[in-house]
């Protein structure tokens, strides 16, 4: 028979492991995510890579940073 004293403690122990299990889990998902986050970063870059090849006279396509001064 284990005392409450002892009860306590393998359900303390119960806990941390369950709470290890899932912060692995979230640790997987976030790196999936940043790998997501990464790969959308890469494809504005491509489609004006695209447009700018594409373009029928030959000029090259600048997206605005900022409003032009005096607008």
């Amino acid at each position: 028979m284990i005392s409450a004293y002892e009860a306590s403690i393998l359900d303390g122990l119960k806990t941390a492991i369950e709470l290890n299990g899932k912060v692995v889990s979230v640790a997987k998902a976030v790196d999936g995510l940043a790998t997501g986050v990464r790969d959308l970063d890469r494809r504005p870059v491509r489609v004006e890579t695209i447009i700018e090849i594409t373009r029928p006279d030959g000029g090259t396509l600048r997206v605005a940073r900022q409003p032009p001064e005096g607008s």
